[in-house]
């Protein structure tokens, strides 16, 4: 029966509920930072990047690629294969 009495006088166990509850409320403080960044700022970034990229034109061909047989070699206007 002492053994009983002396797990009930034992609180060596209530340090770890305060750090569960700090952790919890730590957690709960990044859930609400990260959703408050995600909720308008990031989509108002990808809208003002995605508008701004729409009407870029790009340098790239759209013809067939090379054989591997090819010898190809780096130009001034690009990469020029060999017949």
């Amino acid at each position: 029966m002492s053994e009983f009495t002396a797990f009930l006088g034992d609180d060596a166990g209530a340090v770890t509920i305060d750090w569960v509850g700090l952790a919890a409320a730590i957690l709960l403080l990044g859930i609400m930072v990260v959703y408050a960044i995600f909720d308008g700022g990031v989509a108002g970034l990808v809208s003002s990047v995605n508008s701004t990229l729409t009407g870029v034109v790009t340098d790239i061909g759209t013809g067939t690629a090379p054989s591997l047989n090819q010898t190809c070699a780096k130009t001034q206007k690009g990469i020029k294969c060999l017949k």
